[in-house]
């Protein structure tokens, strides 16, 4: 019964939108064919001012129909806000703008991160628009090589960027999206939604099991969020998994951190991917999944007495292999095979005899 009346609500919300989308002013229709070329997007060909046009039926040479292409988005009942990605429609999340399948009618957007809440959009831009790119929503889970994600990913890519399917089964219908935001941004933990803190990325709510965070501390009064990845990704290490402890500025750093001198990364968690930072300048953005404020609350494993570091015996914290006078020591009794490590305390010292 609920599904029922949850089905019914989802197909009035559509036909309520789909009918506010036709009567509004006519879409560039995509491709349409000038001077017997096809072209997937707005183009500046044959303008004597490089104006960015498109033709409003499928074949220009025909019927010389034709608007000056909206470089910004426009109308809707937001008054042209900027399209916000991802977001939430019909419980579906959309990295692209929406409209019907067969092309036809106005693309739009949503203007919050979750239209199905807001109910506010925009028309889209007409130059983000292109026949060659879908405009379809990522479907989770999906099987890709006969595994299945439910979230994005970097899988079968070798630049880095993160994508999805969309279609359940990508091995028989290999057809995709990026999932890039709009506004790249890191999670913020912790975030309040519907009035409880998390310190993680979630699946309760708005996603149907999806990972996702938000990226400001309140959704409930933002609607800003993100789907969480579980790989690194992007970075000029082109998604390269992280390594710890690496080299930063002299010191050895054990986590994904934020600072950024050159402001490439926008305020967002990176990691080196070799283990000198400083001569090897590689990096990636974290999984999303690395970053969780609880951590920082959970009282430090104890130092491992003695440990193996470069086939060297230690029975206590050392500098050795850092490039600053901090202390360190490993969590196993080898740290050539475990890699786990942490800075010492006072407390980690032995104590002198008296």
């Amino acid at each position: 019964m609920a599904f029922s009346v949850m089905f019914l609500v989802y197909t009035w919300l559509f036909t309520s939108l789909l009918m506010e989308l036709e009567t509004q002013s006519p879409p560039c229709v995509f491709p349409f064919l000038y001077e017997g070329k096809y072209y997937p997007s707005c183009t500046t060909d044959g303008s004597s001012k490089d104006m960015s046009w498109c033709a409003l039926t499928d074949n220009y040479d025909d019927k010389r129909l034709w608007k000056q292409c909206a470089i910004t988005e426009y109308g809707g009942n937001s008054g042209g806000k900027p399209c916000v990605f991802p977001f939430v429609y019909m419980t579906h999340v959309y990295y692209t703008c929406a409209g019907k399948s067969d092309r036809k009618g106005p693309f739009w957007c949503s203007t919050t991160g979750n239209y199905d809440k807001d109910k506010k959009w925009s028309y889209c831009a007409d130059t983000r628009l292109d026949a060659n790119y879908p405009t379809n929503p990522c479907v989770f889970p999906f099987i890709f090589e006969n595994n299945l994600y439910s979230s994005c990913t970097t899988d079968g890519r070798s630049d880095g960027r993160l994508w999805c399917s969309i279609s359940s089964n990508f091995d028989i219908e290999p057809m995709w999206v990026y999932c890039e935001p709009s506004d790249p941004a890191p999670c913020s933990f912790p975030f309040i939604y519907r009035n409880k803190s998390y310190y993680s990325c979630i699946t309760d709510g708005i996603l149907f099991n999806q990972l996702w965070c938000a990226t400001t501390p309140n959704y409930d009064n933002d609607r800003k969020w993100k789907s969480c990845s579980l790989q690194e990704y992007g970075g000029n290490a082109n998604g390269q998994p992280c390594v710890f402890p690496f080299n930063y500025k002299g010191e050895m750093v054990t986590t994904c951190i934020d600072e950024d001198e050159k402001n490439e990364k926008n305020g967002r968690f990176w990691c080196a991917t070799t283990e000198n930072f400083d001569v090897d300048m590689k990096w990636s953005f974290c999984a999303d999944t690395r970053l969780n404020k609880k951590k920082d609350a959970e009282p430090k494993e104890p130092c491992f007495f003695p440990f193996a570091y470069k086939k060297k015996v230690y029975s206590a914290c050392t500098t050795d292999g850092t490039l600053s006078w901090k202390l360190w020591c490993s969590l196993t009794g080898n740290y050539d095979t475990d890699n786990k490590w942490r800075y010492c305390d006072p407390s980690d010292l032995p104590s002198e005899d008296p």
